[in-house]
């Protein structure tokens, strides 16, 4: 993290002081971010960059969710990076994904304005990494140019690891589970048994298993229509966390295990289990798993 006394990390101790307190005399940004999540890693550093040219405009709040997950609980906090926008102790706005500079710099002017003149002096912007770039395109609906500038990035440099998981997922919500499987195998060796390349693993296998991938966007239009559709929910689940919502698949899957278990010879136990599996060691399985114990006894 950027040093700045604009910028802090949040944790359970200071939240009050910080969000609830602090926002009566300047506005803060609460950004959401875990260690897992590669469209975080591309948008903190932007937002930490933004944080020190206004100079105190706005105070920049770090809340890693997985230390915190209470807090993110209590937000409802259901996607990663999601940045929440508060003044004089209210939510004004927030954004979920990971927003390219211009795009930031519009909210933040609109909210806090544009930077003082305190604030240091901007040389030349640097450019948008390839994984931010490509998430704000998947992000717009444009997965092919999204694609696109991933692999332009990987032949540039074929084993860089974070470039190679976020072309994998993508590939995965495309349904090009080969590609995916062929930007796993192409990691270092030293990266393949991290927690990232591991979900990307179960994501693969759990896409391969539930069979071809369905469009987000018409689903969740669809269980709007007819919420009672368990069908439907099942289908939107499973789109979901391979989207990368793996929190909001397991809620719809909750709700059929204990509405309809039986449906798909007994189909959303075994996913949910399966999705136990996606997030391996993260804080939300543990949570997830006692929510199904409960259920089922």
């Amino acid at each position: 993290m950027t040093e700045s006394p604009h910028i802090v990390q949040l944790d359970a101790s200071n939240f009050m002081q910080i969000v609830v307190e602090g926002s009566d005399s300047v506005p803060v940004l609460v950004d959401f971010w875990a260690d897992w999540c590669g469209p975080c890693k591309a948008l903190s550093p932007v937002l930490e960059k933004l944080a020190v040219e206004y100079n105190g405009a706005f105070v920049l709040a770090m809340l890693d969710t997985e230390a915190n997950p209470e807090i993110a609980q209590q937000l409802g906090i259901r996607s990663l990076p999601t940045v929440k926008l508060f003044r004089e102790r209210q939510l004004v706005d927030e954004f979920m994904g990971a927003l390219p500079e211009p795009e930031l710099r519009k909210f933040l002017e609109t909210h806090v304005g544009p930077p003082g003149e305190a604030a240091a002096p901007e040389a030349e912007p640097e450019p948008e990494s390839p994984v931010m770039q490509a998430m704000a395109l998947q992000e717009a609906g444009d997965s092919a140019q999204a694609r696109a500038v991933l692999q332009k990035a990987q032949a540039a440099d074929p084993e860089n690891a974070e470039v190679l998981l976020a072309l994998g997922q993508i590939c995965v919500a495309d349904g090009d589970l080969d590609t995916a499987e062929s930007c796993l195998k192409a990691l270092p060796e030293a990266q393949r048994e991290g927690a990232q390349a591991k979900r990307l693993g179960a994501i693969v296998a759990l896409a391969r298993e539930s069979g071809a991938s369905e469009d987000l966007v018409a689903l969740q239009a669809a269980h709007a229509a007819n919420p009672d559709d368990d069908e439907t929910r099942y289908r939107l689940a499973i789109a979901s966390a391979l989207a990368g919502d793996v929190q909001g698949g397991m809620d719809h899957l909750l709700v059929l295990v204990q509405r309809q278990p039986d449906l798909n010879d007994g189909a959303p136990k075994a996913k949910l289990l399966a999705l136990f599996d996606v997030l391996g060691e993260d804080p939300l399985a543990g949570k997830y798993r006692r929510k199904l114990f409960a259920l089922l006894h």
